[in-house]
């Protein structure tokens, strides 16, 4: 009769059961590109617009980033469900929420109709981030909490984020607002 033994995986030079091991920590760089990649955006983030694909299909979207002949576009799309790094459409776990797709400025359009109440909220937090500057005091959502830090480096999609204690964090733009002043009353 044969028995079957399960054995904790070691690293030898750590001697550390490799399921006890916390994953490390992302860098700075891998967050970076996570939330798009270093850029500031031109006027216009959170415009509502009308993107027209490659296929013909109009969508309505948001505007979440616009550099030259580029415009990134928030559409509200639950059916996706795909994701490409720099090729720009990105849904996952999230993908009820949106996809974000790149698209030359000539195939985007004023939106003209009314909007779903989701894709506005969505415009409405594109315009706070895009008046974000680089140094700014802000505040964010740091798990279930609010917090305050400095904004240290945009991003297409969110911020790399300092918090008091020096730790930095990448947060995403509908996560980050500006600091209010000490002299103004907080609801």
């Amino acid at each position: 009769m044969r028995r079957k033994l399960s054995l904790p995986l070691l690293n030898l030079g750590q001697l550390i059961p490799v399921a006890a091991r916390r994953p490390a920590k992302p860098t700075v760089d891998v967050v970076r590109e996570r939330l798009g990649g270093r850029a500031s955006t031109e006027p216009g983030a959170g415009e509502l617009v009308t993107l027209t694909t490659s296929g013909g299909a109009t969508l309505a979207g948001v505007v979440l980033f616009r550099r030259g002949d580029v415009v990134d576009v928030w559409i509200d799309s639950p059916e996706t469900t795909s994701f490409a790094m720099n090729g720009i459409e990105r849904a996952g776990p999230g993908a009820a929420q949106g996809v974000v797709r790149r698209a030359h400025r000539d195939d985007v359009a004023p939106l003209r109709t009314p909007t779903s109440e989701s894709l506005g909220a969505i415009a409405a937090d594109a315009r706070v981030f895009g008046a974000l500057i680089e140094g700014q005091r802000i505040r964010f959502q740091d798990g279930g909490d609010l917090s305050e830090g400095t904004l240290v480096e945009k991003c297409r999609f969110g911020g790399l984020v300092q918090r008091d204690d020096g730790t930095l964090l990448g947060v995403g733009f509908r996560r980050l607002w500006p600091a209010q002043n000490g002299d103004v009353e907080r609801n």
